[in-house]
């Protein structure tokens, strides 16, 4: 009998996830050759990781090919993984999507880099691994416990401050300036994407400010949201961006939700030498500045007017009497 060897050709393509918030970048691609079946009959995700929906809604809004990446994503990456083989038919768009969102809902992987490969069979289309980019802060195992630790670190801290506080609204306002207080704005500013950026280094973009703000509220029990989109030209290049691609997060204040821009309330704070909140807890309607993209659009609604600074707090510059003078 004479036996037949059949040889697959699996694709390896470099990807970046293009993310909103101050960052744009190319995607080159390479090509490996490589023998073998491959995994691609295998079964999908038999993990036990749950996603909820009120603090995850990124992962909702997949197909289930998307979830199953996902999940196997996430998994992989909490536990320090950099290359994760995948099955059950999973295609390139699902890969790609299950990981643009793995990082919208889960601030707490600071040390991912947004570029990644993924491989693939030929004939099949079905990817069967995907290898993720860590930061050089965590290049290593030794190197990504330290980080971790820094990162918790700040954050702890400022969980602990935040907890002292009775409302989720002073819980919020405690963290939006404690944000504001060990930050800058630097449009070069190195893991600009993450937010070890902000709670570490403390220096970062919009991106960064809405991650480390995502991420703080989340651990003090408040749903908050990564928000990518747009911003006005005039106004983000007076707030000291320098793209009109921007992020801010979408809070769940009690039953309703709220837009809130930690980054352009510092900037104008700054610009006026004390504490203003023009972009806390705003409705959409309020919010005339940004517009949401991508899958941010899904997000729920923010049609409450009655969360802002000045309707909790006191008086503040609004946005709707803010002129941006480049």
């Amino acid at each position: 009998m004479i036996k037949k060897r059949f040889t697959a050709l699996i694709l390896t393509v470099a990807l970046t996830v293009l993310m909103s918030g101050c960052f744009f970048a190319s995607s080159p691609k390479t090509t490996l050759r490589q023998t073998g079946k491959g995994n691609e009959g295998k079964s999908a995700y038999t993990g036990n990781t749950v996603f909820d929906p009120v603090y995850y809604p990124y992962y909702s809004m997949l197909n289930q090919s998307a979830k199953d990446a996902y999940s196997m994503i996430y998994d992989g990456l909490s536990s320090g993984q950099t290359n994760i083989k995948l099955g059950g038919g999973i295609t390139a768009k699902d890969v790609t999507d299950a990981f643009n969102m793995v990082l919208l809902d889960h601030p707490e992987l600071f040390w991912v880099r947004t570029d990644f490969n993924y491989s693939y069979m030929e004939i099949t289309g079905a990817v069967t691994s995907a290898t993720f980019n860590f930061y050089d802060f965590a290049s290593t195992p030794e190197l990504l416990a330290k980080a971790k630790q820094d990162f918790d670190n700040a954050a702890n801290a400022i969980i602990a401050g935040a907890s002292a506080y009775r409302t989720y609204a002073e819980k919020e306002l405690y963290i939006h300036d404690e944000i504001n207080r060990i930050a800058e704005f630097n449009s070069g500013a190195k893991y600009s994407q993450s937010a070890y950026s902000v709670l570490v280094t403390h220096s970062s973009v919009c991106a960064g400010y809405a991650r480390a703000f995502q991420y703080l509220m989340q651990k003090s029990g408040i749903p908050c949201y990564y928000c990518a989109g747009t911003a006005d030209g005039e106004a983000v290049a007076a707030t000291g961006g320098t793209e009109t691609s921007h992020s801010w997060n979408v809070v769940r204040t009690g039953i309703t939700y709220c837009n809130v821009d930690c980054m352009w309330d510092d900037s104008v704070s700054n610009a006026y030498g004390k504490n203003q909140y023009p972009f806390f807890n705003l409705s959409d309607k309020s919010f005339k500045y940004h517009t949401r993209t991508g899958m941010s659009v899904n997000l729920p609604a923010c049609n409450d007017e009655t969360q802002s600074y000045k309707a909790k707090f006191g008086d503040t510059i609004e946005a709707k009497d803010l002129i941006f003078k480049k």
